[in-house]
């Protein structure tokens, strides 16, 4: 048996499965306090355990290895029994402004690890502002920090949560770079984590918590990843050109590339999975810039008077408040809100914005040498409205594939079993994900054509008077 366990936003998720890849239990249990509480990630552990082992008791008894992800640039800085010397600076913490425009003026090919969210920039923040941590002896990041706490192994991380710390992937060591800077700062190298491959043995559950959460002493712990990662490998993303779109608060996209690309004045990053790049980018549209014209509910009443078949003929840029990622860059740009109209033509029109950034997206990272084929995978709270879906699908105009489990914790399940199966290549050859495809309208697809084009013209230098 194997269990993936997700560390979210919002709480934490399970999902262990058997030998042949078939799920056998899930769970969930939410945050409702303490995100950046270390403490509180671990005292959600025995009870996850404890509904697991409620549906599947012979399951649990029999578990071989776990794998954890959690949230990419959840920090923490440890002293060296590994106990946190500050509460964990979040994912989508951008305090480190000043500290990104350091690393991108001594390190210019530095790529995510340059972004004010990255943990190399949250580690530049600490130590110059947190006298406290200036002590520390290792560095983690969520899904690690648990794992050293179930092995005692400390100052272990996979490479996907150390790209965001400057770590070159396909060797798994620190460029010279990263370490003048380091060394400039007074900050030691030896509170960098040692990289491990995802999947990798990490060493046993110890005793103590073997006991505490009722499974095999000799349960192994493998390296995790990333929760985007996670998605990936539940998303089935194993081929060059498979492409994944997340429809959540934000719009965050990956294409599987046999060669990394990296734009860093574009917002463009790749992360390693098996022998496989993700290419990927981030806009900050999505769900959190839709909630700010419409409630949740009033968009499911508004859901049914879409016509994804007739554009609107309006451009609209939602963004949830200042400044925009990708596919443009634009610190300081609100973005645009749809002009006065009906509620349903309103929100029609911020639906079709949203596509058209997604479009615009594939089409700059197929530009940078990453295209996309066949079907764009889709998951996210956004594929339950069936009109949006195909809406995409002509805007795109290629198929949506909607997946029908997409949990997080179920990739991390598929990579702990990874190693005993033949590989992570293995175990999507032979777990092929269940999606719903939606086909584009011909009608349709010619009908968005020429406003894809033009949202693309019409916004492409908006709000560079103000320091985009």
């Amino acid at each position: 048996m194997y269990l993936g366990i997700d560390f979210g936003s919002s709480g934490v998720r399970g999902v262990l499965m058997d030998s042949t890849l078939q799920v056998r239990a899930r769970a969930a249990l939410p945050l409702a306090d303490g995100l950046d509480d270390p403490g509180a990630w671990m005292a959600l552990l025995q009870p996850l355990f404890r509904e697991l082992r409620a549906q599947c008791a012979e399951g649990m008894e029999a578990l071989r290895a776990l794998t954890i992800d959690g949230t990419s640039g959840t920090l923490l800085l440890c002293d060296g029994l590994g106990q946190p010397l500050f509460p964990a600076l979040l994912y989508y913490d951008q305090r480190a402004t000043a500290e990104a425009q350091e690393i991108a003026q001594s390190w210019p090919r530095a790529g995510i690890a340059a972004e004010a969210s990255s943990s190399l920039a949250k580690l530049l923040w600490l130590w110059r502002h947190v006298p406290a941590v200036r002590g520390a002896h290792f560095l983690h990041h969520q899904a690690d920090w648990v794992a050293a706490r179930l092995t005692g192994k400390l100052g272990l991380s996979d490479r996907g949560n150390l790209v965001k710390l400057g770590l070159d992937g396909q060797t798994l060591r620190y460029p010279p770079p990263l370490l003048e800077l380091l060394g400039k700062r007074g900050i030691p190298a030896q509170v960098l984590p040692q990289a491990r491959r995802e999947g990798a043995d990490l060493g046993p559950v110890r005793p103590d918590w073997a006991a505490r959460l009722g499974i095999p002493a000799d349960t192994r712990v493998r390296a995790g990843c990333t929760d985007s990662i996670a998605a990936a490998i539940a998303a089935g993303l194993h081929e060059p050109g498979q492409a994944l779109s997340s429809l959540g608060s934000s719009l965050a996209i990956k294409v599987a590339s046999p060669r990394p690309v990296v734009d860093t004045a574009a917002g463009i990053y790749s992360h390693v999975l098996d022998d496989l790049y993700l290419v990927g980018a981030a806009s900050n549209s999505g769900g959190a810039a839709l909630l700010r014209h419409f409630s949740r509910q009033e968009m499911m009443a508004l859901s049914s008077r879409l016509d994804p078949s007739r554009p609107t003929g309006t451009l609209v840029y939602p963004l949830p408040g200042m400044g925009e990622r990708f596919p443009r860059r634009a610190a300081h740009w609100p973005g645009s809100a749809p002009p006065e109209g009906p509620p349903a033509w309103q929100f029609q029109a911020l639906l079709e914005g949203v596509a058209y950034i997604e479009a615009w997206a594939y089409a700059l990272l197929a530009e940078h040498g990453a295209p996309c084929n066949g079907a764009i995978r889709s998951l996210g709270g956004g594929v339950i409205n069936a009109a949006w879906m195909q809406m995409r699908a002509n805007i795109l105009n290629r198929p949506i594939a909607v997946l029908s489990a997409n949990e997080a914790a179920l990739g991390a399940a598929l990579l702990a079993a990874a190693p005993d199966v033949g590989g992570l290549h293995q175990v999507q050859e032979w777990r092929r994900p269940e999606m719903q495809v939606i086909t584009p309208t011909p009608a349709a697809g010619a009908a968005y054509a020429s406003y894809t084009a033009a949202f693309r013209r019409h916004f492409a230098d908006a709000g560079n008077n103000i320091s985009s």
